[in-house]
């Protein structure tokens, strides 16, 4: 589970892997919407449904759930304290009888939040987690597709984002080897006063940028040995198809935004 990077793809034969990464990729943009558009509860609980939903179809498990959500436990909680003490009115909350510098809304206000990025996150993850970077590529590409009559490079920016994707995972192992090459060489990261220690730093980045630039490097070179030419049209193996199970993913996703208005709806008239 340590070896899955943050966009890592997990190989499966789960409903969500079965999807056309088109499907996948509105799917999230609709979702990010749902999730930041309400934060009513109700809203709230139905994006939570949604969710769940989207964990159990993943195929993964929550050991790798859980370890990949932990690592934006920083993220979530700075959100938190700072939405917890600065968000301005409600009643001031007592413990004891005495008055603590937290409001009503400061708490439902991180609560919120909390919730809110932690659907986004999982929403997010899920694509990679099911969506491999060439398909995901593809999948921009298709549905940026009208964007080439207004002179906008496409395939170029798909290809720019598919190597994004790629060198992730790889630029994770290389700091991981380097750390423990300089780890056994005797260079201490974890003790001495904090300047020594962010002096130690330099013995992480330089390695890994000048390799970081020499793969880049190798990689053009492939790329042009193999005749590769910005702009150029190129076949696909596999052509992208939508299928039976994308429209039940359509179904379900408009469902869940039909409850979601319908909500909000009755929420203002009362």
């Amino acid at each position: 589970m340590t070896d899955i990077a943050v966009g890592g793809y997990l190989p499966g034969d789960s409903v969500l892997h079965r999807l056309d990464p088109r499907t996948k990729l509105l799917g999230l943009i609709v979702m990010l919407v749902m999730v930041f558009r309400h934060d009513s509860t109700e809203s709230i609980i139905i994006t939570a449904f949604g969710t769940v939903a989207v964990v159990v179809l993943s195929g993964a498990g929550w050991r790798v759930w859980a370890s990949e959500l932990v690592r934006f436990k920083w993220m979530l909680a700075i959100a938190a304290g700072l939405n917890l003490f600065f968000a301005q009115g409600g009643e001031p909350l007592k413990m004891a009888g005495w008055e603590i510098p937290l409001t009503v809304n400061g708490v439902r206000s991180a609560t919120v939040i909390c919730l809110q990025l932690l659907q986004a996150i999982i929403f997010s993850v899920t694509l990679t987690f099911t969506t491999t970077p060439t398909e995901l590529t593809r999948g921009f590409e298709r549905l940026a597709y009208p964007l080439k009559y207004f002179k906008v490079p496409v395939a170029e920016l798909g290809l720019v984002m598919l190597l994004a994707m790629r060198f992730v995972p790889l630029l994770q192992q290389e700091l991981r080897n380097i750390v423990d090459a300089q780890k056994a060489r005797g260079v201490e990261f974890s003790q001495g006063p904090l300047l020594d220690r962010a002096g130690a730093l330099r013995a992480i980045l330089i390695p890994a940028l000048t390799r970081t630039i020499t793969r880049a490097d190798l990689l053009a070179v492939a790329m042009s040995a193999r005749g590769f030419k910005p702009g150029e049209p190129r076949s696909e193996y596999r052509p992208l198809e939508f299928r039976r199970i994308d429209l039940f993913a359509v179904t379900f996703l408009v469902s869940l935004v039909a409850c979601q208005l319908l909500v909000s709806n009755v929420g203002n008239l009362f």
